[in-house]
């Protein structure tokens, strides 16, 4: 949809603390991100997952996720993005993967240089979370768990071990982002940014109540059901995440 513009100052004032309320980037236009947030507040439910642009950047919503490793590329799975860490290039996870209470990896993707990473979860009562750990075993009982680079709050590369040869992930290139907010599952493609700029935006714009970094450049792809959400779906994943 196109966005919607105020004609006068009257009507800005209203749409601002119509967004405040919402507690959403209070720019005083109508777009996609303050109707799906109005609409998730009033209990709108999803009967499937929706892909949107929300400030210009490709995303898919979904009221939960399946986190995988689907050795293949994410062209067949309907509303995916690519996930986290993987180790050797594009083939098996090494980075924190909990699907249906099944550990695929249990280790911080730099624990072998004792370093933890944050890791957005879900229990099976349906209650989500962030916490920073070395080993899935430090995580409560959960349905699932993605494990990343932390950003809001959690935003302290160094204190993750991207630093020196692992500090890349830093640079400007494109990025999925795993986020909740108001109850939802959101991925978001980035694109060429750095990760600052990256974590500016889940904080000013998106306002994340939790998010976590995922893996980047010649990997990441976001495979949604419009034709902008449909980037770089033939290159093989060792890690992916499907909304549904």
């Amino acid at each position: 949809m196109r966005d919607i513009y105020y004609s006068t100052e009257n009507e800005k004032k209203l749409i601002i603390a119509a967004q405040k309320k919402l507690n959403i980037d209070p720019n005083g236009i109508i777009g996609m991100n303050t109707l799906s947030s109005l609409f998730f507040r009033l209990g709108v439910e999803l009967p499937e997952p929706v892909t949107l642009q929300l400030y210009g950047y490709p995303t898919i919503i979904g009221n939960d996720l399946l986190a995988f490793s689907p050795k293949t590329n994410i062209k067949g799975y309907k509303n995916s993005i690519s996930g986290s860490f993987t180790y050797p290039r594009a083939t098996t996870p090494c980075s924190i993967l909990i699907n249906s209470g099944n550990v695929l990896c249990g280790s911080a993707c730099h624990s072998h240089n004792d370093k933890p990473e944050s890791v957005i979860y879900r229990t099976w009562v349906g209650q989500f979370g962030i916490k920073r750990v070395k080993s899935s075993s430090e995580l409560p009982e959960v349905c699932w768990a993605v494990g990343g680079m932390g950003l809001l709050d959690n935003y302290d590369p160094e204190a993750e071990g991207f630093t020196g040869s692992y500090s890349d992930v830093l640079r400007k290139a494109n990025h999925t982002v795993l986020g909740i907010r108001n109850g939802k599952v959101y991925g978001v493609y980035f694109k060429n940014l750095t990760a600052q700029s990256i974590n500016d935006l889940c904080k000013r714009k998106f306002r994340f109540d939790y998010a976590v970094l995922l893996d980047g450049g010649a990997l990441a792809a976001i495979n949604g059901t419009e034709y902008f959400a449909k980037i770089n779906t033939g290159t093989k994943q060792g890690y992916a995440l499907q909304f549904i």
